[in-house]
């Protein structure tokens, strides 16, 4: 239509300037040139007409080109949008799962607690009962058990060094010694044991190389801090160590003396 009416409005123009140019220019000749004219703006403005609408059809194509694919990253987005949204929904479900089995835990957890210290002092309960019932065993068979959880016995026999040591190896024991090198357990042993004043044999001697004082435990302490004072002091011919509260003394080995025996718990 836009065309047409531009074709319509050059024609008008041309038919108005023939007219006026009639006066002067012959008829036939002016004829063929308002022909001439005519064909050829009309030839220009259908061009013109042509032109835009290829333009214009192009340009649609491509803006409908451009709005499909729109659609399509509009469409992908979407279903982006749904798997995110049914992954976050799965994940709140096992989050709330999670927190519920860790909530059934700390339960769990509290209840075995209070099992646990019910049954940890109903235990301590018992060690004290069980421990109570073997002192009592063991002051009926003769036997104390001192703090460092060895247990000791007197024996009045009197007899040589070498038969006091046998008869405590017989009994799975030794003469005393762990004790004798622990003033707390030692101040436990000889008075429970009556021995405050009197002789007894312990586990120390140095039978095997004159000066070399060896404990019947096998311990390697040194010795100086249980002799009486200017002890030891009998040379080659006392190589046994007895015990008199405070300190020791060495005599010979074949003196008869009482002795006390010690041996683990066991």
């Amino acid at each position: 239509m836009e065309c047409y009416a531009n074709f319509q409005s050059q024609n008008i123009y041309e038919t108005a300037q023939t007219a006026s140019e009639s006066q002067t220019i012959p008829k036939q000749d002016n004829k063929e040139a308002t022909n001439k004219k005519t064909l050829f703006v009309f030839a220009i403005s259908f061009g013109i007409c042509f032109i835009v609408s290829v333009a214009a059809f192009i340009l649609i194509i491509q803006l409908h080109n451009k709005m499909n694919r729109m659609r399509d990253k509009l469409d992908k987005m979407s279903e982006i949008d749904s798997s995110l949204a049914s992954n976050i929904n799965d994940t709140q479900k096992i989050t709330s799962s999670i927190k519920h089995e860790l909530k059934n835990m700390k339960n769990g957890l509290s209840q075995l607690d209070s099992k646990i210290l019910i049954g940890d002092n109903n235990l301590k309960a018992n060690v004290t009962e069980a421990n109570l019932r073997m002192n009592k065993m063991f002051s009926i068979s003769g036997w104390f058990r001192a703090s460092n959880n060895l247990i000791y016995k007197r024996f009045t026999d009197f007899v040589n060094y070498a038969t006091a040591k046998a008869q405590c190896e017989e009994m799975g024991a030794r003469l005393v010694s762990t004790g004798i090198r622990n003033n707390q357990v030692k101040n436990e042993i000889f008075p429970k044991h009556y021995l405050t004043g009197a002789y007894a044999w312990i586990g120390l001697d140095d039978i095997s190389k004159e000066g070399i004082w060896v404990w019947s435990d096998g311990g390697n302490e040194s010795t100086s801090a249980i002799w009486e004072s200017s002890q030891p002091n009998g040379g080659r011919s006392e190589n046994c160590a007895v015990i008199i509260l405070p300190g020791a003394l060495d005599i010979a080995c074949s003196v008869v003396q009482r002795f006390v025996c010690e041996r683990e718990f066991a």
